[in-house]
């Protein structure tokens, strides 16, 4: 009797969590990933992606950076790593341990500017690299920008 209870709350959840799956929004993300280093600057400075695409910032320093980019919006990802909180809020500066890496897929065409903060021992503040990334864009700029 006991092993006939145990399979049925087996089966319940099994198809609880297959129903929760299938309502899950669909999401457009590729297996492309290309890489912004950031050592002395920043990568490539400007990057062209495919919407879905993932964009991994790689720090290559000894210090900590910090990647940031202002507005952004669950609604304009299709996956995000390390820009997030517990609470699944979207964060617009995170911090980036040496040999770390955090990583966004953008769903729609479009631009979007970046900021990355490092320590400098040059004049003891902080350097910042711009960067830009042109979502679906060939070589030609486009007016849209997040």
């Amino acid at each position: 009797m006991f092993e006939a209870t145990k399979r049925g709350v087996l089966v319940v959840a099994v198809g609880w969590t297959l129903s929760a799956c299938a309502s899950l929004p669909e999401i457009s993300r590729t297996q492309e990933v290309h890489d912004v280093k950031v050592e002395e600057g920043v990568s490539p400075a400007e990057l062209y992606v495919d919407p879905g695409d993932e964009v991994r910032w790689v720090n290559l320093r000894k210090e900590v950076i910090f990647v940031q980019i202002a507005d952004l919006q669950k609604d304009d990802l299709a996956c995000q790593r390390g820009f997030g909180n517990w609470r699944g809020a979207l964060i617009e500066s995170i911090e980036v341990e040496p040999n770390q890496t955090v990583s966004l897929c953008f769903k729609k065409p479009g631009q979007v500017r970046y900021n990355v903060r490092a320590e400098t021992a040059v004049g003891g503040g902080d350097a910042v690299f711009p960067g830009l990334l042109r979502i679906g864009e060939s070589s030609m700029p486009s007016s849209s920008i997040y």
